[in-house]
Order: C-alpha cells, then sequence, then structure tokens
C-alpha cells in the first residue's frame, strides 16, 4: 500500500493553504462589519494610478533648480514653486510640512468631460501610457475621478495645521461627489460652507440655450476645517448695498445725549438745505436716498460726519439690575457697559444701533466705502472679474483662470497675516499671485507653495504648464508687466525627482543611505532655510535670515569632529541633520547649547512614506 506521508514540501503549503483561508475569512468579517457601519455614503471603483508602481519602486523626493530662483532683496516672503505630480510633492510635503499649512485653496479638474482630465489606469497603461482621456459617457468617469481626488486629499488633509482650512473649486460635474468624499476625508462635522460663486452671465452664446435648460452662471468653493472647533476670528466680507440710506436710521443722538429727527438736523444745516432746495426736494427719507447717489459732498456728509451720531434702535436682550432702570427716565438715552440704551414707556429696554456700524469697504469688484451687508455664502459679482481674467499677471491661459480677487478674498477672510498658502492644482498661478498681492495690500508676510505638473496644453499653440505658464506669471508678478509695477517677493523652484531601487517597505541600507545623500533640498524646504552657503562631500549647510540648517548625510562618521567644529561657530539657532540608521541619535556633544536642535536622517523621512502607504 502506497504511504500517505506527505513531504516537508506538502506540509508546508498546506500551512500557507490554512493561513490564507483563515486570513480570508478575516477579510471577509472585517468588510461585513464595515459594511454595516457605512451604510450612507461614497461607494465607487477604487481605480490604481499608474504611477503607484514608480513610487512603489523608489522615494521622492524635491531637487531644487537654482537657475530658476528669482531673489529680491527687499525682506519680502520667499514662496515655493513644485514642478512636479502633485501626489509624489504632497508625499514630500507630509514630511516637510506635516502639521503646517494653514490655508490650502485648489482648483482641480472638473470633470466635465472636455476639460483635458486624463487619468493614467495602471490596468490599461500598455494601451495608454498618456493616461486615458475621460468623457461624458465613459463608465469609469466618476470612478476615475474620485480615485485621483481621494489620494491627493488625503495626503493634504495631513498638511493642514490643526486650525486649518481647504477650499475646493468645483462645478456641478462632481459637486455632490466632492461633498460626500470630503465628508468622509475631512469628517463631516468639519464642513464649514458650500459657497456659491456668481462667476458667468446670461448673454451671447450663453443666452441661445434659454430655451433648453437654465444657463449655468455660477460655480461653488467647498470649505473645510482640519478641526472646526479651532476656527475663530475671522475677517468678515462685505458687499455693497443698493440702498445708501435706510430710512430707519432717523434718530440724531447729540454729545449731552438730546435726541433730534435726522429731518430735523439736516434742516438746521444751511448747506444742505439749500442743495435740497435748489433740487426743489424737501428733506424725507425717499429725498436723502436719492440726494446721496446725486451729490457726492452730501454723500460724504452722511458717511463720515453725520454716520457717527444717526441711531436706529432694536429690542435689548440683556438683563439689567431693576434699580438701575428704575432710575433711567423714559425715553431718555443712557449708557450701559458698550451700548447706548433707552426705556420705553412700557418698560421695556431698546437699543441704539449706529448707523456708521454698516458704513465699510466693501470688497465688491469696484470697492467702495459705503452702506454694507455682511456676505454670506452667496459670492456675488464675479462674472465681472471673467471678463479681464485674460490680462491677469499678462499670461493666457484658456483651462479655466480663477480670479485673482477670488483667492484674495478667501485668504482675506482666513485673518491671517502670516499664513501658509498651499495649491497642489496651481495651473496658471492665481493663488500665488493672489498671496504676493494681499500682501501688498495689509503688509502681509503670507508664504505660498504652488504645485503644478509641466504637462503641454493645448492654449493656441502647446504650452508646458510650469515653465510656460505659471513661472512666468509668478515673474511678472514679481518684477512687474505692462505699466504693473513689480510686488518683489522671492521665489525657490523644485522638481520631484525619486532616489534608491526598492519599494518603502523593502528599502535597504542601500536606498537609506541614498536618501539622505539627497534629502537636502526637502530639509531646507522644513525649515524654511534656502541659501546654501556651505557644502562638501559629507554636509550641506543652508541659512536663513533666521537660522542655519546643517546636514551630515554620510554614513561614514570621519568628518563627523570637522562638521562639530564647523557648527559651534555658526552665530545663529541651527538645526543639525544627523545621518543615523535609528530615528533617534544618541549625541550630547550640543547639550550646553541651547540655540541648537538635534534631528536625523533619513529615518523620520522613511516612517512618513510608509504611514503614506499603509505599510506599517
Amino acid at each position: 500500500m502506497k504511504s500517505t506521508k506527505r513531504t516537508p514540501e506538502e506540509n508546508e503549503k498546506a500551512q500557507l493553504e490554512n493561513e490564507i483561508a483563515r486570513l480570508n475569512k478575516k477579510i471577509a468579517k472585517y468588510e461585513a462589519i464595515e459594511l454595516k457601519q457605512n451604510r450612507f455614503g461614497l461607494v465607487w471603483l477604487d481605480v490604481p494610478e499608474a504611477f503607484e508602481d514608480d513610487v512603489e519602486n523608489k522615494l521622492p523626493i524635491l531637487e531644487e533648480v537654482p537657475k530658476q530662483a528669482i531673489y529680491s532683496k527687499d525682506g519680502k516672503p520667499t514662496h515655493l514653486l513644485i514642478e512636479g505630480d502633485n501626489y509624489h510633492a504632497l508625499t514630500c510635503l507630509n514630511y516637510t510640512h506635516k502639521g503646517k499649512v494653514d490655508v490650502i485653496y485648489i482648483d482641480p479638474p472638473y470633470n466635465t468631460g472636455s476639460d483635458g482630465f486624463k487619468y493614467k489606469d495602471k490596468r490599461i497603461l500598455e494601451e495608454y501610457p498618456d493616461g486615458t482621456e475621460v468623457p461624458v459617457e465613459h463608465p469609469l468617469r466618476h470612478s476615475y475621478w474620485l480615485s485621483f481626488m481621494k489620494k491627493r486629499l488625503d495626503l493634504a488633509r495631513d498638511i493642514l495645521a490643526k486650525t486649518g482650512l481647504i477650499f475646493i473649486s468645483i462645478d456641478d460635474n462632481e459637486l455632490a461627489q466632492l461633498k460626500l468624499l470630503c465628508d468622509e476625508i475631512f469628517n463631516e462635522s468639519n464642513f464649514i460652507s458650500l459657497n456659491v460663486i456668481e462667476s458667468g452671465e446670461v448673454f451671447g452664446t450663453k443666452a441661445g440655450h434659454a430655451d433648453k435648460t437654465f444657463v449655468k452662471v455660477k460655480d461653488y468653493v467647498l470649505v473645510y476645517a482640519k478641526n472646526k472647533s479651532e476656527v475663530k476670528n475671522k475677517q468678515p466680507l462685505y458687499d455693497n448695498m443698493r440702498e445708501l440710506y435706510d430710512s430707519h436710521f432717523n434718530t440724531i443722538i447729540k454729545d449731552d445725549l438730546s435726541r433730534i429727527s435726522l429731518v430735523d438736523f439736516l434742516n438746521d444745516e444751511k448747506w444742505v438745505k439749500e442743495l435740497f432746495s435748489k433740487n426743489k426736494l424737501k428733506i424725507n427719507a425717499r429725498s436723502i436716498n436719492f440726494m446721496m447717489n446725486f451729490n457726492e459732498k452730501f454723500k460724504d456728509f452722511m458717511y463720515v460726519s453725520v454716520a457717527e451720531k444717526l441711531f436706529t434702535d432694536q429690542p435689548f436682550a440683556k438683563k439689567i439690575d431693576q434699580n438701575f432702570l428704575k432710575k433711567q427716565p423714559t425715553g431718555k438715552p443712557f449708557r450701559f457697559e458698550d451700548r447706548l440704551l433707552f426705556k420705553t414707556t412700557t418698560g421695556s429696554v431698546r437699543m441704539f444701533i449706529k448707523f456708521k456700524e454698516g458704513i465699510k469697504n466693501s470688497d465688491d469688484f469696484e470697492s467702495a466705502f459705503t452702506r454694507c451687508t455682511l456676505r454670506g455664502d452667496l459670492w456675488k459679482g464675479f462674472h465681472l472679474d471673467m471678463r479681464n481674467i485674460q490680462d491677469e499677471g499678462n499670461i493666457d491661459f484658456k483651462n479655466g483662470k480663477k480670479p485673482v480677487r477670488l483667492v484674495k478674498q478667501i485668504l482675506k477672510w482666513n485673518n491671517n497675516k502670516y499664513a501658509t498658502i498651499l495649491d497642489f492644482f496651481a495651473g496658471s498661478g492665481t493663488t500665488g499671485h493672489a498671496v504676493m498681492e494681499l500682501n501688498k495690500e495689509d503688509d502681509g508676510e503670507r508664504q505660498f507653495i504652488i504645485i503644478t505638473n509641466n504637462e503641454e496644453v493645448i492654449n493656441g499653440q502647446n504650452h508646458k504648464i510650469m515653465t510656460d505658464i505659471c513661472y512666468p506669471r509668478i515673474k511678472n508678478v514679481i518684477k512687474g508687466y505692462n505699466s504693473k509695477k513689480g510686488l518683489g517677493n522671492s521665489v525657490r523652484y523644485f522638481k520631484t525627482a525619486f532616489v534608491g531601487k526598492n519599494n518603502i517597505l523593502k528599502a535597504d541600507d542601500a536606498d537609506k543611505i541614498d536618501l539622505a545623500h539627497n534629502a537636502g533640498g526637502m530639509l531646507a524646504i522644513a525649515e524654511n532655510t534656502f541659501d546654501l552657503v556651505e557644502q562638501n562631500n559629507f554636509w550641506q549647510i543652508f541659512e536663513s535670515p533666521k537660522q542655519f540648517t546643517a546636514i551630515y548625510f554620510r554614513e561614514e562618521f570621519g568628518k563627523f569632529d570637522n562638521f562639530v567644529e564647523k557648527i559651534r561657530k555658526l552665530k545663529k539657532p541651527t538645526v543639525v541633520y544627523i545621518f543615523s540608521w535609528e530615528k533617534e541619535f544618541d549625541f550630547n556633544d550640543f547639550d550646553d547649547d541651547k540655540n541648537i536642535k538635534i534631528k536625523t536622517i533619513p529615518q523620520p523621512i522613511l516612517e512618513i512614506y510608509k504611514n503614506i502607504y499603509n505599510l506599517v
């Protein structure tokens, strides 16, 4: 009888098969649990993106292109341009800027079917090496776009500071899908607003479609916070009101707190009375509004001289001590805390509201010092910007420029003059332009980081998006163009690159050495020190006005004592990076110097990369 005893190889195979079966059951169990927990949400086919093979077998870095730098010795911020796939660039920024970015603004492809959006489907890459065009009728149209966006938004979330906000321009094609995707990534509880942007007008060819559909005249900006509880101290925006005067404001309160009607007050002003008489008008609410539109001097008089003492009133809800209230004469104004109040004949309390409180510099296309209303989530009038948008930055770009004013007002509302702003769909460079203009207007020191690839776009003729459109526009704004004076500022130009020969999980010592030897650009970005002042085969030293960054990148320590001696002579606070096989480095030579901070490379970079690719 033949023996049924299995060979060692057969035993090993059986054990592996059992283990695979066990793991498959475990996966099925977790999938069932996840399905129960996610009955409501967004479901799509997550299509693998082709570049992921490259990333899995190499480590992304950022390398400076010194000849593309723009220097201005004006004390203004140094900004970053990064050329490359935004997925790779965001991977690097997860090391250099993790938790450091205050505002992200992006204008991704709208996936209209005709906007040039392509997706590199890994499964059919041999057939479509440059990516698959995605027409409206493509069965994977939304899945391609969502697969593309999710990877990038996942990376963007971790770059945001705890007080950070992300603003995403979008239209009807992907709005519904994007809202659910952002609810998943940023959490529905961190939704801030869906702003409607009036970006078009119904005329010309658009008007020809009015008998078939509702003509599209708007886009959206979807807003999420990293942590909604941290969103505070924002600067309101104001829109011009049609009526320059509101007849509810009809009471003048003098310095002695006596009251007089606005009509009587204006009749007592000789030149005002003569002005109205000359125009055959009696002074009343209607004629006041007319005259403010008709006569600039009278409008200025109302807004500057009268507005401070012109009031209306409304109920006052706060409790007041009754003994104090009894002492106040009925109808006579009295001061309470920072408000002016009066008591009615029925004993209720009303509060005076100044006309001046509604007089602001409006944020409209044509700003004016006038009567305004707070802007809500309807942002009107941006169709006016669209009429001359091709002139902005002196760069023609037909693939969907956004108005500079739109991005400026997003940043103005954010109310942080020292913010770091990221745009990883930079396109023509509108975000960079907006940051520099706003800094000029309010003496801000905001820094932008803008990322775009250098793919060819059809723009009347073939152009490359970074080198022929985005970079020249930023240079124009810095140096000046046509009759516009340059705004100054400086720019450093980086490109994504790759090192190593193995994927992140299998990175060997040679890969780690390669990464350490080539990480200087990323470390300079991380520390905001861009001027390379010394470099040899063992170390690099970068400088900014505030600090040094010194990097000992070699695994051999034969020159380390010389490096330490060099560091001790530096006269500014210094961040020192030292090669180490581990995350920590046992080194105490600088313990007595509080101006020196020790960090290691390359292990912390690798750990962040592993987290990104879910390999730990």
